[in-house]
């Protein structure tokens, strides 16, 4: 057992170190020897499901969430509560968006953190309940006003709503920040398009498509990529 939970840990720090540098398959096999190991800790099971589900890989993620879910090893109240929360992610891209708010509900009380915040903040707008987006966002915001994620979801949520200028002095907050995931700059441009600023629409969907979208990311390419010809064509 020491031995096997030595070995994960090699494997972990490699895995950590080839993903800083931009090589998540690398990471994901790494994990995965480290999982196999029978020995790795629960932050290394759910970090190996994690990068799954985010490049994609939702059954073998859900797969891996379960087994942890189940099995009988103690695990920290923190460690469980992260696992749920990746869990949830995954049943959400799984179509169950229900039961992965249920789950973020469930542990929202005792695991508050800005990637919580942000995680069942999209959820809620997802849902379409906009009172409770923006009850839930104003509140995430409060936690962490700078959270990039979390003001990509209260102007989304502004938009939802048809006040575009509240929207957009959110992301103007947003932009300051230099965000690096394609949703906010997409987002974005949704309020320049109803505002009327065509070029700065424009400007906001060409530098969303410079960013890669995942598995998780709320918009794809080509979404990005119809958008722009739609303005472009106007």
């Amino acid at each position: 057992m020491l031995f096997g939970r030595f070995r994960s840990s090699i494997y972990l720090f490699k895995a950590n170190s080839a993903y800083q540098k931009g090589n998540t398959q690398e990471a994901i096999n790494l994990l995965e020897k480290a999982y196999k190991t029978e020995s790795a800790k629960a932050v290394v099971v759910t970090t190996y499901g994690y990068l799954l589900l985010k490049e994609g890989h939702l059954d073998e993620s859900l797969k891996i969430f379960k087994e942890q879910l189940n099995s009988t090893s103690k695990i920290s109240d923190n460690d469980l509560y992260s696992l749920k929360a990746n869990y949830a992610l995954a049943l959400w891209k799984n179509g169950e968006l229900d039961r992965a708010i249920a789950i973020y509900e469930e542990i929202f009380p005792n695991y508050k953190s800005t990637n919580v915040y942000g995680s069942l903040g999209y959820l809620y707008i997802l849902k379409g309940n906009v009172e409770k987006a923006l009850e839930f966002n104003l509140e995430a915001m409060e936690y962490n006003n700078t959270g990039a994620v979390i003001l990509d979801n209260l102007g989304q949520t502004y938009y939802m709503m048809g006040e575009y200028t509240k929207a957009e002095e959110i992301f103007k907050k947003l932009m300051a920040l230099g965000p690096k995931f394609p949703e906010a700059y997409y987002d974005y441009a949704l309020v320049l398009e109803k505002l009327g600023e065509k070029e700065s629409c424009i400007e906001n969907l060409k530098t969303a498509l410079n960013y890669k979208p995942n598995f998780l990311s709320g918009v794809t390419v080509e979404q990005i990529q119809e958008k722009l010809n739609q303005v472009e064509a106007q």
